[in-house]
Parts: C-alpha cells; structure tokens; sequence
C-alpha cells in the first residue's frame, strides 16, 4: 500500500525561490550592502530569537499580536519582528566595547505573523542602517540617514530601471505638539495620529476625512489638523502654513514641541535634494518608539508597493535596556517586500550568468584534469566555475551548459587528456578551440575583462 505523501508547499507568506531569481535578489542585496559600507556604516548581527521581554519591552499592541511567540524549557521567546529593538538591546548589552556615535548596518529576516498577500510576508528580509550616540544625536544625522537611503535607491533605480521616487519627510513633534496644545490624552492622540498615518490607505480623501473628524471630535481642531496637513517646504524660506490659516496657527510661538519639530524638518530638508524629497506631515510613522524626524519612501511608477522605505529618530529606545541615554536615528529598505514581486513578476532581471565557466569531463579518466584546472581557474580568474561530474552524451552536457547560461565551457575528453590540452567553447559566440592551460586562462581572463 503506497504511502501518503507529504505536502512540501511552503507556509503562506513565506517565500522560496528558484537559482536565477535567488542570484537577482542576491545581487539587490549586494547592491545595498555595498552602498551602506561605502556610506560608513560597519556590519553587525543579531540572534533571530529574543527574549519575549526584550521585545516587547518597546512594542505592544498590534504589534504584540503579530510576534511568533514560543515557549522552550522555562524560557519565553519571540522572533524579532523588526532589526531596531533587536539593535537597541545590543547597543545597551555591548556598550563599553561601542564607539560613538556608533554606525551600524544590517540585512537580516524578521517575522511578522500579519495577513499574506503579495509584497506583504510573514517572514522577509529588512536592510537597515542606524547612528546611535550617547546623550544627543545631532539633527545632521538625520540628514545623513536619508541621504544614504536616498543614494541606495537611487543605485537600484538606475539599475533596475524603477523610475523615479520621492521621500517623504515628517517630524513627530508637529503632531506631539498639536495635540497636547488642545489638550489631548495619550491614547486619543495615538488614535487620531493612528488616522493620519494611514491617509493613503483609505479608499478615498473623504473617508480619511471622515474617521479624523470623528476621532477629533472638534470641527475646529479637525479644520486645523487638516491646514497642517497643507505646509510645505520652501526653498530659502522654511516650513510654510497656507494663508489662509495663518492666524489660527499663532499658537505655534508659544508652543515648544512644535516650533522644535518644525525647526528640526526645515533643517534636515535644507541639506536633502527637492528632487527626491517632500514634506508630508501625514507621514508619523506606526511604531511609538520615534520622537522627531520620520520618512517613507515611494516609487511613482509603483504606487501599489505603498512605503518601500522607512525610518526616523528615537531618543529613547535604550531606556528599557539601559540607564545609559542612548539617542538615535534609522533607515530601513523593505527588500523582500520590494524587490520579490519585480522579480517574480519579471520586471527585474540581469544579464549576467550563475555560471562563467562550467567544465565538462567526458569520463572518469578526465576528473583528476578537470579538478586540477578548475582549482587552477578559482585562483588566476575571479569568475564562477562549476565542474559537471556526469557520463552522459557530449550533446547532453553541452545542452546543460545552455540552460545554465555559461558564458564559457571547457571540455576534457580523451583527445585532450592524451595531449595535455583542453578544448575552450565560447558560448555566446560559438568558437571553439583546442589550447593549453596556459593560454585557457589568458584567453577567459581576456574575455571576462570586456
């Protein structure tokens, strides 16, 4: 009686992929490692599992709901739902051994157990960057964190062909200040900021509309919270409020945290290019450990990815961890969540092989020459070289050959082996020819170079 099989489909909102979209996403990847290096930021890692405690020390709420949450032993552990808390926790355990300020990136997986849809999973990879620096972060580092985010999807725009995108900037504080100037408690400040930062989530403006005001309760402060949602940044000039509503806005003079959130944006938006940055003051962030600046990123020629991009300042995520006053500001790049459906739609590709050089012994008398001249290739030429221990037909081998997009293949028969030669086929071109090892090398080396 046959055995019932098991089914090998993978979790929903998690992702497998095939060789050649693996070596495009691997690649992404590289790109933004390469760029945050480059940028200044040195690399560091962090267990996959925490401490439940650790974890949740900073984050509750919806958040606290979608954490994969386990017992083993007496122990209580949670996958990291995000590389900033897993972060503040290392900066606090590992503080005497830390410079500051403090410069760190790193691409990991986090988990979250949210609903699975396309470019939304439950376990995806975050690219990060963070500056943390004892007592006071200068405002400038703000600037740096965006710029860097910038130039990283600036390189994987030209590269990939992803269009234009915008930046939106915001600053905590604006709302803080507001709110409490009307005299809002915490938790309905938090649900109305809850509100606003899904604006663009709503079907349309007026539904927006419409659960502000009746969050707000007064049409008044509604009115106001919606000019504020008008300002902008002029060049020269600073923060503008509409005309308008001007006078309604007089407050602001006396009001500490707004003039500071509103001197804070107009200086991290004086050292930002206009071309790829806005202000938006619908932009708060969801997560309660930011304080000051926070940004999203969007591509123009994909609206439906929503933020690909997303970070801002926090001055206090240490606390929890740490006497130590511990401020800082992040980045991070949604990789998975961006750069899978491109791939998988095909919107994304790249014109490089998984293989430079595969070499084809035709028997077993062959494999003693074949590793020799592949261990002979691995350290004379930097390309990838993939031997095929196979007794097949030649035609067979060399469809191989085809299908993994060699861009050489070098074959060893008994002709070759006799004459202490080998026979070099270039792939792209078809030639063919019979040469020592010597000239082999010279001769790929050459090749690859162009």
């Amino acid at each position: 009686m046959a055995k019932n099989k098991i089914n090998t489909s993978v979790l929903s909102g998690f992702v497998e992929l095939l060789p050649q979209s693996q070596f495009v996403f691997d690649t992404v990847k590289s790109i933004i490692e390469n760029t945050y290096k480059n940028a200044g930021f040195v690399a560091i890692d962090t267990p996959t599992i925490e401490k439940s405690e650790v974890l949740f020390a900073k984050a509750g709420g919806e958040t606290e709901k979608q954490v994969y949450r386990f017992t083993k032993g007496d122990n209580d552990l949670s996958l990291r739902f995000d590389l900033t808390v897993p972060f503040a926790r290392y900066v606090a355990d590992h503080y005497a051994n830390l410079t500051f300020p403090f410069k760190r990136y790193q691409i990991g997986k986090v988990y979250r157990g949210e609903r699975a849809q396309k470019g939304r999973y439950r376990e995806f990879f975050q690219a990060d960057i963070d500056i943390v620096a004892e007592n006071n972060l200068s405002i400038m580092y703000d600037v740096e964190i965006i710029s860097t985010i910038i130039q990283t999807i600036s390189k994987l725009s030209s590269q990939f062909n992803l269009g234009n995108f915008k930046v939106k900037v915001s600053n905590r504080k604006i709302w803080d200040g507001f709110f409490k100037q009307f005299g809002f408690d915490d938790t309905k400040k938090v649900e109305s900021v809850a509100i606003i930062d899904k604006r663009y989530k709503f079907k349309t403006e007026d539904d927006f509309k419409a659960e502000l005001k009746e969050k707000i309760g007064d049409e008044k402060i509604f009115n106001l919270a919606m000019a504020l949602l008008k300002i902008e940044y002029i060049p020269n000039v600073g923060i503008s409020i509409p005309e308008s509503h001007y006078n309604d806005f007089s407050f602001i003079k006396d009001n500490e945290l707004m003039r500071e959130g509103i001197s804070e944006l107009e200086t991290v938006m004086k050292y930002l290019p206009l071309s790829n940055t806005e202000v938006d003051l619908s932009i708060v962030r969801g997560l309660d450990y930011y304080t000051g600046t926070v940004f999203e990123t969007y591509l123009q020629n994909y609206p439906e990815f929503g933020s690909v991009s997303s970070g801002g300042r926090y001055e206090h995520l240490c606390d929890f961890y740490t006497d130590k006053i511990i401020c800082g500001v992040g980045g991070s790049i949604g990789l998975s969540r961006l750069f899978i459906p491109l791939i998988e739609d095909g919107k994304i590709q790249i014109d490089t092989s998984m293989t430079d050089i595969v070499i084809l012994p035709q028997n077993e008398n062959c494999y003693t020459s074949a590793i020799k001249i592949k261990t002979e290739l691995n350290e004379k030429v930097d390309a990838k070289v993939n031997v095929i221990f196979e007794n097949k037909k030649f035609k067979k081998m060399m469809e191989y050959a085809n299908k993994i997009n060699a861009k050489f293949a070098i074959i060893i028969g008994d002709d070759e082996l006799q004459n202490n030669t080998f026979t070099l086929k270039n792939m792209i071109t078809g030639e063919q020819q019979t040469i020592s090892s010597i000239t082999l090398i010279k001769t790929i080396t050459k090749t690859l170079n162009k």
